[in-house]
């Protein structure tokens, strides 16, 4: 990609907007806190930092290398220490940066530093900032292309595996791209000697990790929680209905409409300016829509067709299109937007001198979004935020005064009652209070499929139920059986400002 920037202008731009992106980076990783996801990793890692086993001692049901993945990286930093919420939120940025950077290598074959930070806030917006495994598969799957590319066949066929060790929906990708791998190797029949040195040592590592962390012997436990049939969901629903219509008319025309361009004769430049007029478009639309973005499927699609129109020989493209699809196969958020604004970007790599504009424009509206709409918390422009400074795990992070109370108050129920279990799912206190009593830190069914051999074991426990958030875990797809259970069957022995605590007497 060549940027046009005049010489004598160029670097100031680069530097004050290098400069706003890393405030920006920093910011994102103390702002705000929620009581769903942001814990959920981390509580995990504790887990295995006091002992636990993964699928034999509590339940995760997706496969295992996000859990060894994580653990690696905060081994000797334990999960009760201070910051340990913001070292995982860090680790996560210096993680997206360098998936964005592997993009670059795949998209233009040379690292730029004017497209290093666009990429990372464009790719890393979306997400909320908190490890998770659908992040990790597409680093991993990022690096199984970028040896692909360099035709390091055994190190892509050993990171596809760890790629697919992430998430059940990556097995599709890894799958998909081995096929080409072993064509590959068929058809070439030599080896290069570096490459047989990293795949060694790589495949010899993840072999080591499946002892080191009990996978072997507890395979029966592992197979029927990841490969568990009840909690699986539709494939259709989850990774082709969302790129659809609700009327099977609609869907019609949409496909009627992408095939037309296809065949229709038009000369690129006047999509480049129709993306280059939708980008900011696309990137201001929140701000007037409580944060949330429409119309991502179908941009996804449009791009894919574009880029087989006019560009059909760029093959990495169609590769990231394929892994920015398998990531969305999920219960939830089934749209790429991280890969649309990236690819957006690789088909208006002709119009760089509008580049600095759509740096500003993604920089100002992305911390506009966060700060107005933070996941699952409130505004700092609605209430009033503190830094927390005296609380485990979380401390150095700036929280809604609400939060910074919410945790308070169960810090002090813990120390009330040290075997009390926070319902009907808050990982983040888990990690606080570093007590890990059931089966899992999500106490949702789908997540917790043992919650009936479970709750017998658990009934001289203390139960603090947020009535609040129950009412989201009621009934539904999401729904905690097992708060049901405990509310039904136990009696309420004390009320706080945010919990109802259930006990036998």
């Amino acid at each position: 990609m060549n940027i046009t920037f005049k010489e004598h202008y160029r670097k100031p731009i680069q530097y004050i907007l290098g400069i706003l992106s890393i405030i920006y980076l920093s910011f994102v990783c103390i702002y705000s806190v929620d009581q769903f996801d942001l814990g959920f990793i981390p509580s995990i890692v504790g887990r295995l930092q006091q002992g636990q086993e993964m699928y034999k001692d509590f339940d995760y049901i997706r496969p295992f290398f996000t859990l060894i993945f994580w653990d690696s990286l905060l081994k000797w930093i334990p999960a009760s220490s201070a910051y340990f919420i913001l070292i995982c939120r860090i680790l996560f940025v210096i993680q997206c940066f360098a998936t964005t950077l592997i993009f670059q290598k795949l998209l233009f074959d040379k690292i730029r530093y004017e497209i290093s930070f666009l990429f990372v806030i464009c790719f890393m917006h979306v997400f909320p900032i908190m490890p998770w495994h659908t992040v990790d598969g597409i680093f991993f799957g990022a690096i199984s292309l970028y040896f692909y590319k360099r035709k390091w066949l055994l190190s892509t066929l050993v990171f596809l595996g760890i790629t697919a060790l992430t998430k059940q929906s990556f097995f599709i990708f890894s799958f998909g791209l081995s096929l080409f791998v072993f064509r590959d190797l068929f058809i070439k029949r030599t080896l290069i000697r570096k490459d047989i040195i990293v795949s060694g040592i790589s495949f010899l590592l993840l072999i080591f990790a499946l002892f080191q962390y009990h996978i072997i012997e507890n395979f029966a436990a592992f197979w029927n929680l990841v490969f568990n049939t009840s909690i699986a969901s539709s494939f259709y629903d989850s990774s082709i209905a969302p790129y659809l219509f609700s009327s099977k008319w609609q869907s019609a025309l949409l496909i009627a409409g992408l095939v037309s361009i296809y065949f229709i004769k038009v000369k690129k430049e006047i999509f480049e300016y129709i993306l280059l007029i939708l980008f900011p478009v696309l990137i201001i639309y929140p701000l007037f829509n409580n944060g949330g973005y429409t119309g991502i499927n179908t941009l996804f699609l449009l791009l894919a067709v574009l880029f087989l129109k006019y560009n059909p020989h760029e093959k990495n493209v169609f590769f990231l299109l394929f892994l920015g699809w398998t990531s969305t196969i999920s219960w939830g958020a089934n749209t790429p937007t991280f890969f649309v604004f990236i690819l957006m970007i690789k088909f208006l790599e002709d119009k760089t001198r509008f580049f600095w504009g759509l740096w500003l424009v993604s920089l100002s509206s992305f911390l506009l979004i966060r700060l107005n709409y933070p996941y699952f918390s409130e505004s700092i422009f609605s209430t009033r935020y503190v830094f927390a400074k005296d609380i485990p795990a979380v401390s150095g992070l700036l929280m809604s005064e609400k939060e910074y109370e919410y945790i308070k108050e169960s810090e002090n129920l813990e120390k009330e009652y040290p075997n009390i279990i926070f319902l009907p799912g808050s990982p983040l206190l888990d990690v606080v209070n570093g007590k890990y009593l059931d089966r899992a830190s999500w106490e949702m069914d789908v997540e917790y499929p043992k919650w009936k051999t479970d709750l017998p074991k658990l009934d001289a426990n203390i139960f603090a139920v947020d009535e609040k958030k129950f009412t989201l875990f009621k009934d539904g797809f999401y729904k905690s059986s097992f708060t049901v259970e405990v509310m039904k069957k136990k009696k309420i022995i004390k009320k706080t400002k945010y919990f109802v605590i259930y006990g036998n007497n």
